[in-house]
């Protein structure tokens, strides 16, 4: 038991270094692309008519609950200092008139944020964030990704971050409880979405891992990597 719990806490650490690291990726390209796509106006992101026709309630949700209260703009004198504190948004908001670029404002929202923020843009930011993607040249450079894919991996990222955040089991888990969609698929997004030289070395320390379970508990270890997804053709 003990053997398979530091095998499931090293599972957790290894993924999340991962996750952590395509949550940087996704908020610099969505900064870069939305920013480009706007250039001109002071705060773009405030604006709903910028965000697709289809996904407009969803981004005014974004907007009034997150980037407004971040921005201390939702005129509640009990929120302010409480989101808007950081001395870099202060800097923005008080010395540059209140401009606040995204790639600033960005630095303040979680993962499941930018993932909401990217799943309410238009179809041409869409896209040209996951060509971004496609260009850095990930472990995996044969896939052009599209920006439904992209969906489907950021939502189950997301998952697996939580519930590494909160320290859950992992090894076995499932998103949404779809068997297919395991750790191992996890670890596959990654693939697809980190510098090569990050994502191999997130590799070798799965290797390594999955070489110490063998070592520690060879009666059971095939068993766990099969929940893992291990050995399936997703690794």
């Amino acid at each position: 038991m003990y053997a398979l719990f530091r095998f499931d806490r090293g599972l957790r650490s290894t993924l999340m270094d991962g996750i952590i690291r395509a949550e940087a990726a996704l908020k610099s390209l969505c900064a870069h692309e939305f920013t480009r796509a706007y250039p001109n106006e002071v705060n773009p992101y405030l604006n709903t008519g910028h965000y697709d026709s289809a996904h407009r309630k969803s981004a005014g949700t974004l907007i009034n609950k997150v980037f407004k209260r971040i921005l201390e703009l939702d005129d509640n004198p009990r929120n302010y200092g409480e989101y808007g504190g950081k001395a870099y948004i202060r800097h923005y908001m008080n010395d540059l008139d209140g401009q606040v670029p995204l790639w600033v404002l960005a630095n303040d929202l979680s993962f499941g944020q930018i993932v909401w923020f990217y799943q309410t843009q238009t179809a041409a930011v869409r896209l040209a964030v996951a060509t971004a993607f496609t260009g850095m040249g990930g472990a995996r450079r044969s896939r052009r990704l599209t920006a439904r894919t992209l969906d489907s991996m950021f939502n189950r990222l997301v998952f697996f971050r939580n519930l590494c955040a909160h320290d859950e089991r992992c090894y076995n888990a499932h998103f949404d409880n779809r068997m297919n969609e395991s750790v191992a698929h996890a670890f596959q997004d990654l693939a697809y979405l980190l510098d090569p030289d990050d994502y191999w070395l997130i590799r070798k320390r799965l290797d390594d891992l999955v070489s110490g379970l063998h070592r520690d508990l060879p009666l059971h270890a095939q068993e766990a990597l099969r929940q893992v997804g291990y050995g399936t053709g997703s690794l």
